[in-house]
């Protein structure tokens, strides 16, 4: 079977809360989420950005075909190709804060939010590889195993980060119900004739191939639990760890009782607990329990850090002083990220287990002199006194010295943890934050590279049936430099047609050789049959109204547009450098092809590499035109 398209299709779960930044606009977060047409949108160029990073852990060299660079000359489309995904969840606000490393209070200036979609949260996502951009066989296969390898052995395990935020617990993401299906031509034709409905035997097992470069990562999960404090078992509580994160300011007065147990004073023991509760700070919820966020972990984990190598004598920057621009010679910058080199240490946002409880707490500031209430200091605030909240922590890199020199540096701040001298979230000074980290084995998941691959150079490329034969590319001769001189101009009509823009390119293009026109159809519902957009020969006399259209010669090329002005014309011809108005540029040979579509606006145009000559005007293209077709 001659393989013409694979899909990939899967549901992707959110594990944390989802940041994916979108275009300004009215919102009350500094940092709005994407909307498209007001739904939230995961951008299928995110998608394929997370997936080709990803990708480059585990593969060099990388296929063309997957992500190309402009050091091999003229780009190749990408074979891998993301829709967009939508959801209908509703988007929550998720603050964020700077703390400064001397005092522990909030850095001036570094208070900020985010819109966020919760965890939870499922995206139906597709995925396809295009072997027509392949530039053979061996690539096909090459980028589809790719592509399956990152979905297959890696997103679908949880190590998936797509949008901002990841190092501090957003966008931790898995895969569910992941398939795949190849289709060969008559196939990919029903698939398309049926509105992309029709789908083939999905495959029994998804398509991959195994890396070619080894990479590290190291898991460690810890359970950091809240409640009584009993250094002995079987001894009484010396205490009561407890937690404050508050959330949002727009929920801080508001508080969603969720499953959990809230406490209640003796007269109202057989009241039933309500939904909601005021009050003037609200606990961090996401769904029905609370959350403490990754970065409410990070951060005194870096803190921990920084404070040993000050006392060791080293000099440690605070980020929020510098913003985040610390340089590559701090060691807290080194192991914790720079605004240059993101960190290797992941901390996913942590919700809390079951059997979870809190309570609303009274207090108040106390006049020193009579020692009764303050002024009008009373206040009430939430607590969680009772939950073990999950952190995972995940480390990534390329060797394993590495990863395990930062493996030992988690280690040490776990260590604090497991004493109860590692605080975390807010109040930490009025008997908050102070619980015990009990943390499992290290789960080691590192990939060895088993094999080694060679991309297929462009000249070389035996196409390995008639069917590939005919989308093989064509060789590109090297850069050179011309002359080219371009007339600009406005035609009569606001109207266009084919016939008339071929009698106006006729006389300006003189006894140059037609290769091809193309031209773009002005929408008309009353047209019965799909009208020809592609030809090689003049085409005469047609009344087909149209949009924009162009006629390529071999070293020349007539466009013209309908624009809100009228008809708009542009010609480019190569010519002498002596010509009064020629302007030098750098003709750049791109190979592409004509697939033949049948589409409902056009005529299938048959299938056929093509050749196109590019003229460039340092890093913008001029124009271009058709040089050499292959059928």
């Amino acid at each position: 079977m001659n393989t013409r398209l694979t899909l990939f299709t899967a549901t992707l779960v959110q594990d944390s809360a989802l940041s994916v930044s979108g275009l300004d606009r009215e919102s009350i977060a500094d940092q709005p989420f994407a909307l498209v047409d007001g739904v939230p949108t995961l951008v299928g160029r995110g998608i394929k950005g997370a997936a080709v990073a990803m990708a480059k852990r585990f593969f060099d060299p990388l296929p063309r075909a997957v992500s190309d660079d402009i050091k091999h000359g003229a780009l190749r489309r990408s074979a891998w190709e993301f829709a967009d995904a939508t959801t209908t969840a509703t988007l929550r606000v998720r603050a964020g804060v700077g703390i400064r490393h001397k005092t522990g209070a909030r850095a001036d200036g570094v208070l900020y939010d985010r819109e966020v979609i919760p965890a939870g949260t499922k995206w139906q996502l597709r995925f396809r590889v295009d072997w027509s951009h392949v530039a053979d066989h061996d690539e096909g296969r090459e980028a589809e195993g790719v592509l399956g390898y990152v979905l297959a052995r890696h997103w679908k395990q949880g190590r998936c980060w797509l949008g901002g935020g990841a190092a501090r617990g957003l966008g931790w993401c898995h895969l569910e119900d992941l398939k795949a299906y190849r289709f060969d031509e008559a196939s990919y034709d029903r698939w398309v004739e049926s509105g992309r409905a029709q789908l083939p035997a999905v495959l029994d097992a998804v398509p991959l191939v195994q890396p070619t470069r080894s990479w590290c990562f190291r898991t460690l999960d810890v359970n950091v639990s809240f409640g009584e404090y009993k250094p002995d078992p079987n001894a009484a509580a010396w205490g009561l760890d407890m937690l404050a994160i508050g959330p949002h300011d727009t929920d801080r007065a508001i508080q969603a009782t969720g499953d959990g147990t809230w406490a209640k004073p003796a007269w109202a023991t057989n009241v039933e607990t309500p939904i909601v509760l005021s009050t003037d700070r609200a606990l961090l919820m996401e769904g029905a329990r609370p959350l403490l966020p990754g970065a409410s972990v990070r951060g005194p984990l870096r803190h921990a850090f920084s404070r040993a190598e000050r006392a060791a004598g080293h000099d440690v920057q605070d980020p929020h002083l510098v913003q985040g621009d610390v340089g590559i010679d701090d060691v807290a910058g080194r192991a914790f990220g720079t605004v240059s080199k993101s960190s290797r240490i992941l901390i996913r946002d942590a919700r809390a287990e079951k059997k979870w409880a809190a309570a609303k707490l009274h207090m108040h500031a106390e006049d020193e002199l009579s020692a009764s209430t303050y002024g009008t200091s009373k206040r009430d605030a939430m607590r969680v006194l009772a939950g073990v909240f999950p952190v995972r922590v995940l480390i990534e890199g390329a060797t394993p010295n590495e990863v395990e020199a930062l493996v030992a540096l988690i280690d040490r701040q776990i260590a604090l943890g497991a004493f109860g001298h590692l605080p975390v979230g807010g109040h930490k000074t009025r008997g908050a934050g102070w619980g015990r980290w009990q943390a499992k084995p290290w789960t080691i998941d590192d990939v060895i590279s088993t094999r080694t691959w060679t991309p297929p150079k462009e000249s070389e490329s035996a196409p390995p049936n008639a069917a590939h034969s005919k989308r093989a590319f064509i060789e590109r001769p090297a850069t050179s430099d011309v002359w080219v001189r371009t007339t600009h101009g406005g035609l009569d009509s606001d109207a266009l047609t084919l016939g008339e823009a071929a009698r106006f390119a006729k006389t300006a293009l003189g006894d140059r050789a037609l290769l091809a026109w193309w031209c773009d159809p002005t929408i008309d519902l009353g047209l019965a049959t799909p009208p020809a957009t592609f030809g090689r020969e003049w085409p005469g006399g047609d009344a087909l109204q149209v949009d924009e259209v162009a006629f390529y010669a071999e070293r020349a090329v007539w466009r013209a547009v309908r624009a809100a002005d009228g008809a708009r014309y542009v010609l480019i011809v190569e010519a002498a450098s002596s010509d009064d108005g020629a302007k030098k540029t750098s003709v750049v040979h791109t190979p592409a092809r004509l697939h033949g579509f049948q589409r409902f606006s056009s005529a299938n145009t048959g299938q056929s590499s093509v050749l196109l000559r590019e003229w460039h005007v340092g890093d913008e293209v001029l124009g271009f035109t058709l040089t050499k077709e292959q059928r």
